[in-house]
């Protein structure tokens, strides 16, 4: 039994070992998740990096090439009516400070037409051309992609007047090594920046977890048996996780308490019968055994025998009844039923019982359909205890023969169910007890003192209000009311 046991412990760890190395992390998760986060701000931090590298590359030499173009523009003159230029060296040495990129130039008049430059530099501005108005723009020229200065401009004299267009390119290799090193700065910036927060959140991971770890540490550490609520300060994050921990711990504490207030209520309510049992076995076989035993009082001893295993079979069937009643009220959610139902199966299934015993019972019902939300085997149970109870109750014998009427009416809000009898009644100072477990009114009456106790959980589980009535002229009426179901129009 040992080993059993320890190897049944042994694979329990591994199937444990084998559920964890599947089970997804939530340190992953949070981790995966700053990764994430973390890159996509990246990306678009370099992206806009990028784009402002090229910009404030353009800008700078941009500058050298309006400075370039202004000057040459400063000398260009209309003498005798023809366009005259003398190309500055100074325009060109400021331009020379891209050691590394070729200037390409045209200069030209719309009446003149070529004056000097580069004959075949055909390049015209994506934008329509406005006088006096220098536009910058990129280009493919002679192989390479350039970088235009667009300048169009009127040259007057007191005889005529010409439009001149100076176009001054420069290739963009120093733009590009300039956009690229603040670029590269940027990027390692930005990477470093990176690589410090994934580090933080990796730390702030296992920092953010320590609240599940001390919960995890504090049911770990608890004695068997120990269902107290958590008592540790926790983050507002896992503030619900500890109430719903507790909550289910005060749940359990309520199973634990029905499972042994049910194994209590099995011993207490089968000692009784089986002792009775076993004592009437004991006297029929000491009557056998005796001389003077005749056949009436050995008739007699079997009798009691039967009568002794019928109350006890009533007992285990009530008892297995009332776990399949907790297990559902626990495990089961209330649903649409119909309240009908249940009740016109219990007074079936107690009739033929309530005449054996010289009493009628009939239903009063007008009701074609009444709907609840309800458990309707759970229903089914309390009224067949309520008519068990009234019947037990109003037997006196078939020579004073007694009813019990079970109506069933409607009202606005909800339906009544009364189950009256016509029998002794019951004080009031004991009607604020009969629903106490294993109490009884009379115990010259056969009974368990169980079934009302049930009744009573059955109606508090509804919602519903139970209440206990005097018959008129004699008798107790228990009148039980259900709030209607509302159907909601809008998902009908």
């Amino acid at each position: 039994m040992w080993q059993k046991s320890l190897d049944h412990q042994n694979l329990s760890e591994e199937e444990e070992k084998r559920a964890l190395a599947k089970a997804p992390s939530l340190r992953f998760r949070f981790i995966l998740a700053g990764v994430l986060v973390i890159g996509i701000i990246a990306g678009l931090a370099i992206n806009l990096i990028f784009d402002y590298s090229q910009k404030l590359a353009d800008l700078s030499y941009d500058r050298l090439l309006r400075s370039a173009l202004l000057q040459i523009d400063e000398n260009v003159s209309l003498i005798r009516n023809e366009v005259s230029i003398d190309i500055p060296w100074s325009a060109f040495a400021t331009l020379a400070q891209a050691d590394e990129d070729r200037v390409f130039y045209k200069v030209e008049s719309l009446e003149q037409g070529f004056i000097t430059g580069y004959q075949d530099l055909n390049s015209t501005p994506p934008k329509p051309p406005v006088l006096d108005q220098i536009q910058f723009y990129n280009q493919e020229y002679s192989g390479e992609l350039v970088r235009f200065a667009w300048l169009e401009r009127s040259l007057t004299d007191p005889e005529t007047s010409q439009t001149v267009r100076i176009v001054l390119g420069q290739t963009r290799l120093s733009r590009e090594a300039m956009s690229t090193a603040v670029t590269q700065r940027a990027v390692e910036v930005v990477v470093f920046i990176a690589l410090v927060a994934l580090t933080l959140i990796a730390i702030g991971s296992h920092l953010v977890l320590q609240p599940l770890h001390r919960i995890e540490r504090a049911l770990e550490e608890r004695a068997m048996g120990d269902l107290t609520p958590l008592d540790i300060n926790t983050p507002k994050e896992t503030h619900h996780l500890k109430v719903a921990i507790n909550h289910f711990m005060a749940r359990l504490q309520t199973n634990l308490e029905q499972l042994e207030n049910y194994t209590a209520d099995a011993a207490h309510q089968l000692r009784t019968p089986l002792a009775s049992l076993k004592a009437l076995a004991e006297n029929a076989r000491d009557n056998t055994s005796a001389d003077s035993s005749s056949p009436q009082a050995q008739q007699q001893a079997l009798e009691n025998i039967v009568k002794q295993c019928d109350a006890l079979s009533q007992t285990v069937t009530l008892l297995l009844n009332q776990a399949v009643v907790s297990h559902r009220l626990q495990t089961h959610r209330l649903e649409p039923t119909s309240l009908l139902e249940p009740i016109r199966a219990s007074c079936r299934a107690q009739a033929v019982t309530a005449l054996h015993q010289g009493v009628q019972l009939s239903l009063d019902c007008d009701l074609s359909d009444a709907v609840v939300l309800g458990d309707s085997f759970s229903i089914q149970q309390m009224m067949q205890n309520l008519i068990e109870n009234a019947v037990r109750y109003s037997s006196l014998g078939m020579n004073n023969a007694t009813e019990v009427i079970v109506q069933v009416s409607e009202f606005e809000r909800f339906y009544r169910i009364r189950v009256i009898d016509y029998g002794n009644g019951i004080p009031d100072i004991e009607k604020s007890r009969v629903f106490e477990r294993f109490y009884r009114g009379r115990y010259d009456i056969a009974g368990s003192g169980v079934g009302l106790a049930m009744v009573k959980d059955i109606v508090d589980h509804h919602s519903a209000r139970i209440e206990i009535l005097d018959t008129y002229p004699k008798g107790t009426t228990f009148q039980v009311d259900f709030a209607k179901f509302m159907f909601d129009e809008d998902t009908v």
